[in-house]
Parts: structure tokens; sequence; C-alpha cells
């Protein structure tokens, strides 16, 4: 695998797409800090962001990059006869597999590290020095590792089991992008307020409050669970987390990303090696 991980990096550097999101994310990490910047200089310091609050937000489109980089970079292997060559040279198709796996996902780390560099570098001298607790800060960075893992695990099963490289591009994309709407119409359900303020005009035409009423479509019980446990196994869920920095359950996150690694790799791996590549 250490030839097969070598072949993969030195074509990495020599890929235009690789680089293209490098830039992508660097430049978000610094439009982000500079926005929130700005808005806090309109407000006359009302508003006023932390750098740690715009560091993890390059989690609400890593998986977008990755599922854009990943098909685009392995999918031609299948059309230029590369995996064939490695077979015949005596690399076993799990090796491919997870040689492909590491790369893609070592891509989107590279690509996650530009955006926070970015985001520390031009962050600390506008915006101030870190203001959140290292052991949150700390958890937020290994989560949202292994909620980019789920990514990369994901679309390297689309990409390797795929023949086609549109295809794969194809269905990436817009998987990633159901996956975040539904995401974020699942945050906006559970964060519904359980009860609603209600409003009436009196007889002088001022507006008061009236007695605040049962919101009907507040979530409860075994429902709530339901829809919780969904946020927290989407990889896209958990980007949402990420990006705000409130994590439900920060060790049921992590573990939920693992599974959804460890089951579509298994799953991509076992796939793989039974495909026809003639």
């Amino acid at each position: 695998m250490t030839k097969l991980l070598s072949a993969n990096f030195l074509r990495l550097w020599r890929n235009n797409a690789f680089w293209g999101s490098m830039g992508v994310s660097l430049g978000m990490g610094l439009f982000m800090v500079v926005d929130s910047w700005h808005s806090a200089q309109e407000s006359g310091g009302a508003w006023a962001s932390t750098v740690d609050a715009e560091l993890f937000k390059y989690a609400a489109f890593i998986g977008i990059l990755a599922a854009e980089l990943i098909p685009l970079f392995f999918g031609t292997e299948y059309s230029d006869g590369a995996i064939r060559n490695k077979i015949v040279v005596g690399q076993s198709r799990l090796s491919i597999y997870f040689a492909n796996l590491i790369t893609g996902f070592a891509a989107c780390v590279l690509c996650s590290v530009a955006y926070m560099l970015g985001c520390a570098a031009l962050g600390i001298p506008l915006l101030g020095w870190f203001t959140q607790p290292p052991t949150l800060l700390f958890t937020a960075l290994i989560g949202s590792l292994l909620m980019t893992a789920a990514f990369c695990a994901i679309f390297t099963f689309v990409t390797m089991n795929c023949a086609k490289k549109s295809t794969s591009v194809v269905i990436c994309l817009l998987g990633a992008f159901a996956a975040f709407i539904g995401a974020i119409v699942i945050h906006s359900m559970l964060e519904a307020p359980e009860f609603i303020s209600g409003y009436e005009l009196s007889v002088g035409g001022q507006i008061v409050s009236a007695q605040p009423e049962p919101n009907p479509n507040y979530l409860t019980g075994a429902k709530r669970e339901l829809y919780q446990f969904i946020f927290d196994l989407l990889p896209s869920g958990q980007s949402v987390q990420y990006c705000s920095l409130v994590l439900s359950n920060p060790v049921r996150l992590m573990g939920l990303a693992a599974a959804v690694c460890a089951v579509f790799t298994g799953a991509g791996a076992a796939l793989f090696k039974r495909k026809d590549l003639k």
C-alpha cells in the first residue's frame, strides 16, 4: 500500500482540482473573518464575533468539497485503466480501495487546515484571541475530523463502485446537497420553540402580548429523540453543530461518525472486491 499511497500523493500534488480546493478553502477562511469584522464595524461593536466562532465553519462546506474532489480525482482510474494496471502489477483490490480512501481523507484534511490557518492568521489580529474552553475546541477538532472521514467514506464508496466519473460526480454532489438540505430542515424542526407568544391589538391600537400558546410543531417524546438521532447520525447534521460549536452530545457524535465511516468503508471495499473491472 505504501507504493499506492506514494503514487496517489504524487498525483495529488499535480492535480488542479486539489489546489483549486485548497485555494477556495483558504479564501473562505479569510472571507469569514473579514465579513465578521466588517459586520462588527457596521454595528458599532454591538455585534462582534470571535476567531473561534469562525474557526470551524469549514464544516459547512467540507462535505460539498469532498463530494467534488474525490470523484474528480479517482473517477478517471476506470477510464484510463489505472485500476487494472495496479492489479496486474500485484496490488490487491483492498489495498487500492484503502489507499484511495486515505488519500481522499488527507486531501480534505489539508483543505480544512488551509481554512483554519487562514482564519486564525487573520482572525486573531482582527477579532482577538480564542474565547472558548480548550476542551471544547479540541473536541470540535477531533469530532469534525471524524465527520470529514465519514464524508470521505461515503463518497469513496460511490466513486470506487461507479465506473463513470461523470455519474459518480453527479451522485456525490446531489447526495451532499440533499443531505445538507435535510439536515437544515431537521435542525429547524428541533429548534422550534415549545410555546408561541401571541400578539393582539388593544382598543388604543397598541400591540400587547397575549398568553403564550403551545406550538403544534414542537417535537416531543420519542419523535424528538428520533429526529435528534437522525440529525446526529448524518454527517451534514454534525457539520451544522460543529459550525456553531453547539454540540448535542460530543461522544455520540464522534461514535456515530466513526460508525458511518466503518459501515461505508466495509461495504464499499466488499463491493469493490467483487466488481467486474473488465
